[in-house]
């Protein structure tokens, strides 16, 4: 069982941005070896938010090499591989545009995403999160450092590739009902559920909520957050739920008060070709009357997420 676990940390919004990248080396079903490197965007510009959540800024990477130049170095891990990543279509999105950035052709490789295994390796935990899953199964982690992240995920891989007895990569679809991901030449397949799940859709209604952790350092405290589009790492009543928990609120529409939009993978790339729906023009409207509402993507909504927070009441 031999795999490469990857993890990008971006300086903005734009998915090109890289300014870390951590890789985990398997082989022979354990991890042999974590490396990571700081990398400096072309236009290093960081998003303060960004910065707040893994502590890179401009200053940190300004002697740092590009990303064309740390490629040279990590490229041939990558050609002919197997690759997880936690939640995948974030980190295979960056590397297509950063490669792309660059003009530097894909590699050939096959992906899998540990956070889509988990939640069909292990039914009914609270959270899948990065976090949450290295807590549960004792995975040492310093979150939102990339070759800690990448290492992670890679342990959670391999503890599920374990608990149900896989011992090749391709054996996830079958295991799990999910299609292995491509990466090619000259374009991409993505990773993602061949038969559907026989649930009912969870909602906010029929939840507990569990407010015992509630803090006024978390970032979504008193924060009204509204969702677009079908998001690939929960669902929207399990979003709103975590939000509500984070000592917030969600509602369905935007309005003067809404805080944060947060847009699912699709609607980001629609946004991206030039394409809005209503809630995208709601919130570009009121803040072009001075009511800023941030428009972010899910991962940037996960990492808000797992904010470590101070403790206080």
């Amino acid at each position: 069982m031999d795999f490469v676990a990857l993890d990008f940390e971006t300086a903005n919004h734009q998915r090109e941005s890289v300014c870390e990248i951590g890789i985990a080396i398997v082989e022979g079903g354990s991890v042999q070896e974590q490396k990571s490197w700081l990398v400096k965007p072309r236009n290093n510009w960081f998003n303060s938010m960004n910065t707040r959540i893994h502590g890179i800024d401009a200053a940190k990477v300004a002697m740092e090499p590009e990303f064309d130049e740390i490629w040279q170095q990590v490229g041939h891990y990558f050609d002919g591989a197997n690759v997880v990543a936690h939640n995948a279509s974030f980190d295979l999105s960056v590397l297509r545009h950063v490669l792309s950035q660059y003009d530097i052709p894909f590699p050939d490789l096959n992906y899998a995403c540990s956070l889509q295994v988990a939640r069909r390796a292990w039914r009914g935990f609270h959270s899948y999160g990065l976090s949450a899953l290295s807590e549960r199964f004792g995975i040492s982690l310093n979150h939102h450092a990339a070759g800690s992240d990448a290492e992670a995920s890679a342990h959670i891989m391999l503890k599920a590739f374990s608990d149900h007895g896989l011992s090749k990569f391709e054996d996830i679809e079958e295991a799990f009902g999910l299609r292995v991901g491509k990466l090619y030449a000259h374009g991409y397949i993505p990773s993602g559920r061949i038969r559907p799940q026989k649930k009912k859709k969870p909602n906010l209604q029929s939840m507990t909520l569990d407010l015992s952790k509630v803090s006024k350092s978390h970032p979504l405290y008193g924060k009204s957050v509204v969702f677009t589009g079908s998001l690939k790492s929960m669902s929207r009543a399990e979003a709103q739920k975590c939000v509500i928990e984070a000592g917030g609120h969600s509602t369905n529409f935007v309005d003067d008060r809404t805080n944060y939009l947060v847009l699912s993978e699709r609607i980001f790339l629609n946004i991206e070709n030039g394409v809005s729906n209503n809630k995208v023009k709601q919130a570009r409207s009121l803040s072009s009357q001075g009511t800023q509402v941030c428009l972010i993507s899910e991962n940037e909504f996960l990492n808000l997420l797992s904010y470590e927070v101070s403790g206080e009441a």
